[in-house]
């Protein structure tokens, strides 16, 4: 629970009790977040079994986990819902039990993961597209690139600004800026790569930070199969 909180720059103990209750019956799904979090009484040896979780991982209830830290500020919903949740399974699969995110899901297994890319980019790059994994990709190039510190500071510059954007475009334009300055790379042909909708006075007021040359979506498309 302290890496949870870590990560979206949460002061510990969390202000909300953070419970999983098992039962014969939940109302949607095989487990859903909330207060408290629910799940299937299928799921408890998951949940109690040191050894399992330490072997295997517990991306599931670490998922909800995740989703109950999300904010609205930083969500560009309905396409980050399934995708931003799942930082927190790769930041507690890696720093508390020592499973790497290739390991934790196959869905995160490298082969699998420029597959994804590539098919995402094959179809022309669109945000109508950019959902759950596909969207987790462009967090985990950051994070790869750049570590994690970017991310727990960014979530505390978020805790402390007021008059946020509330509509998808403007909030995704916001973090493009607040990551930019973050780590101090014009991050604008990244995330546009990525076929978000950059804001033409954005992008320019980036444009005097340094390049990201390491721009891994750079590699992407120029070594893409025209379709």
């Amino acid at each position: 629970m302290q890496a949870v909180a870590r990560l979206g720059a949460e002061p510990f103990p969390l202000r909300l009790p953070q419970r999983i209750v098992a039962d014969v019956q939940i109302s949607v799904g095989w487990m859903h977040a909330g207060y408290p979090i629910m799940c299937h009484l299928e799921s408890v040896q998951e949940l109690i079994n040191e050894k399992l979780i330490r072997t295997k991982g517990l991306w599931g209830p670490v998922h909800e986990l995740g989703r109950n830290q999300q904010r609205q500020e930083w969500e560009f919903p309905p396409h980050t819902t399934e995708a931003t949740c799942n930082l927190w399974c790769v930041y507690v699969h890696e720093t508390v039990l020592g499973i790497p995110r290739s390991r934790a899901n196959i869905a995160l297994w490298p082969p699998v993961r420029e597959k994804r890319v590539r098919i995402y980019l094959s179809k022309g790059p669109n945000v109508k597209n950019w959902n759950a994994w596909t969207a987790l990709e462009t967090y985990l190039q950051l994070q790869e690139a750049f570590g994690w510190e970017p991310f727990i500071r960014l979530f505390t510059e978020y805790r402390n600004q007021t008059n946020l954007p509330t509509d998808n475009v403007d909030k995704m334009n916001l973090w493009v800026k607040m990551f930019s300055h973050q780590v101090q790379k014009n991050l604008a042909p990244f995330f546009e790569a990525w076929a978000w909708p950059i804001q033409k006075e954005v992008a320019t007021s980036l444009a005097y930070l340094p390049e990201w040359k390491e721009n891994i979506m750079k590699l992407y498309l120029l070594t893409q199969m025209p379709h």
